[in-house]
């Protein structure tokens, strides 16, 4: 820890703007373009910060790695490895209950950052084609996700590694 307190200190101000985002967004809502610049900063900070600089993209192997020391004897040791991945969870970990999945995925997943920041970049060039899936099909493959997370997770009762793998 004491290694990364530049990565420590950068990701909690980072966590601190993004409560006060979220306290304040009936604000923010009034004032849409300033919400606009907010939101695709934050999306940046995630992208190459959180992502690229920090490596803390949580992911479905997280959970798998995570869950097994709760299931078989609990250890702090094993949760508090990487900083930036424990303080990330914690604060996924709180604000998933009071805001839903939504400060996640819309706001602190790497990945998701930069699919929606190169969605905005292809709408800037008229010429790239869009299309939007049917709802029939984004239902179903909503509920796909969960019965492979399901499947995962059953698999990793068995074989961690094994999990891991088919996650990748």
């Amino acid at each position: 820890w004491r290694e990364r307190v530049f990565r420590i200190v950068v990701l909690c101000a980072g966590l601190v703007f993004l409560t006060l985002v979220l306290v304040f967004q009936d604000w923010l809502a009034r004032h849409p373009s300033l919400l606009l610049y907010v939101r695709d900063g934050f999306l940046l900070y995630t992208l190459v910060f959180i992502g690229w600089y920090g490596l803390a993209q949580l992911s479905v192997v997280n959970v798998l790695t995570f869950s097994h020391p709760i299931m078989r004897g609990f250890q702090w040791e094993s949760f508090l490895i990487d900083p930036m991945m424990f303080i990330l969870w914690a604060f996924v970990a709180v604000t998933l209950l009071l805001w839903g999945r939504g400060v996640y995925c819309g706001w602190l997943c790497p990945f998701g950052a930069l699919q929606e920041l190169t969605f905005q970049l292809a709408r800037r060039f008229k010429k790239l084609p869009f299309f939007e899936m049917p709802q029939s099909v984004h239902e179903r493959l909503w509920a796909l996700k969960y019965i492979i997370l399901l499947a995962l997770f059953g698999v990793s009762l068995q074989s961690l590694s094994q999990a891991e793998y088919l996650a990748e």
